[in-house]
């Protein structure tokens, strides 16, 4: 089936372009693949000269918020508050990286690193903690909870994470503690020089989500708890920050590398399963009350979809299920029955000469209304015309199918 260029709404989809640095940018684009939006700022960029690597460029997430204010994060770096014509309305210095979630209350959560030194059989190891940090609207840090900590209170799960760290400990470049002296630094440069260790040792988490939840209908999670996605664990899992305990957790075995995990108001949870040691990518639905993957997509062939890093999925208020193949630089709309409805192939042109391993990190809806908004004058819109391109595709070489 074709996909339609009109789809069966007027939503909108965000995505900031890897290739887009040093003069990061992100975009609303429409069903029709025209620019609708747009906003930019160079702010904290790290310099070219300096050759960072491809997970310290652009910018590594962007969030809408309800006034049309684009949360930006500089990884490992800086959140920016960007107004709609982009000038900057707060800036906060944090390592924050892949993902926030915004509060009903106007609080904001969101991912940051933490290099520090654990306690570890054999001697002190030092870990890359990754923290769920709490901002107030205007950018003041409320609180910081370590995931580390946290799912350390389970001990099937303390001893999963003494598993992965052992194993990439294992013929990899394991840094003595005393030598780095860390002393509470953090941020790009700290985290660069242990990221970049052979066998990244340090990287046991790498949490890539943060969601906060309504209450499961049948009591699993109560309000205000937060659902994370940790890619070099294979886990995704549900956390309550306040009594700093485990209510949930899913996944090894199952999973390779996953992405954006998202609690459904039924009380499944939908994640982006992106396949990484098997060479393809799927759409898994897990009923939490009995741990089975109850509706599942793959691809046919199943290596036609593989996104080995980055990407998502995301269910549309219509029932649909966007997927975001970040590698590949498409957007995708199914049903649930595995037609095509609408698809798009997004391609940037290059700034500089360094290039980026995915198209984008993640392609994320957003309502019509919301859009709507946004109808003031858009200084970084025909810049970013210029330097993208969407393709609207009626022949993309992948045809889902959905299997209970």
């Amino acid at each position: 089936m074709a996909p339609s260029r009109l789809g069966q709404d007027d939503t909108h989809f965000l995505l900031s372009p890897s290739a887009s640095y040093p003069q990061p940018f992100a975009c609303l684009i429409d069903r029709s693949g025209q620019v609708a939006y747009a906003w930019s700022s160079a702010i904290d960029q790290p310099a070219p000269e300096s050759e960072p690597p491809a997970y310290l460029r652009g910018w590594n997430h962007v969030e809408l918020a309800a006034d049309g204010s684009l949360y930006a994060m500089v990884p490992l770096h800086a959140l920016l508050k960007l107004r709609p014509d982009s000038s900057l309305a707060w800036r906060a210095e944090l390592p924050v990286h892949h993902d926030l979630d915004l509060h009903p209350n106007g609080e904001i959560y969101t991912l940051t690193e933490e290099p520090r030194t654990v306690p570890w059989p054999g001697g002190a190891r030092i870990l890359l903690d990754n923290t769920i940090t709490i901002l107030s609207s205007d950018g003041e840090v409320h609180a910081a909870h370590s995931l580390y900590d946290l799912l350390a209170t389970d001990p099937t799960l303390k001893a999963l994470i003494e598993k992965e760290s052992d194993r990439r400990a294992t013929g990899g470049h394991l840094p003595d503690p005393a030598t780095y002296e860390l002393n509470g630094r953090r941020g790009r440069d700290v985290s660069r020089r242990l990221r970049d260790l052979p066998g990244s040792p340090c990287d046991v988490l790498h949490a890539n989500t943060v969601e906060i939840l309504r209450a499961h209908p049948q009591g699993l999670w109560d309000d205000g708890d937060v659902l994370v996605s940790l890619r070099n664990l294979d886990l995704i899992a549900v956390l309550d920050l306040h009594a700093q305990a485990v209510r949930w957790f899913w996944g090894p075995g199952e999973l390779s590398a996953q992405h954006q995990p998202s609690a459904r108001p039924s009380g499944t949870v939908l994640v982006f399963d992106n396949g990484q040691a098997h060479g393809r990518s799927r759409v898994l639905e897990i009923d939490p009350a009995t741990d089975q993957i109850v509706w599942q997509y793959t691809a046919n062939p199943p290596e036609s979809l593989f996104c080995a890093m980055a990407g998502g999925c995301e269910e549309l208020p219509s029932g649909t299920i966007l997927i975001s193949d970040a590698q590949g630089g498409r957007g995708i709309e199914v049903t649930r029955d595995g037609h095509t409805t609408w698809a798009v192939r997004i391609s940037t042109r290059q700034a500089s000469a360094i290039t980026s391993r995915a198209e984008f990190y993640r392609m994320t809806a957003v309502p019509s209304a919301m859009a709507a908004l946004l109808n003031a004058d858009c200084p970084a819109r025909d810049m970013v015309r210029s330097r993208l391109r969407c393709e609207l595709r009626d022949d993309l070489p992948l045809t889902l199918r959905s299997t209970l």
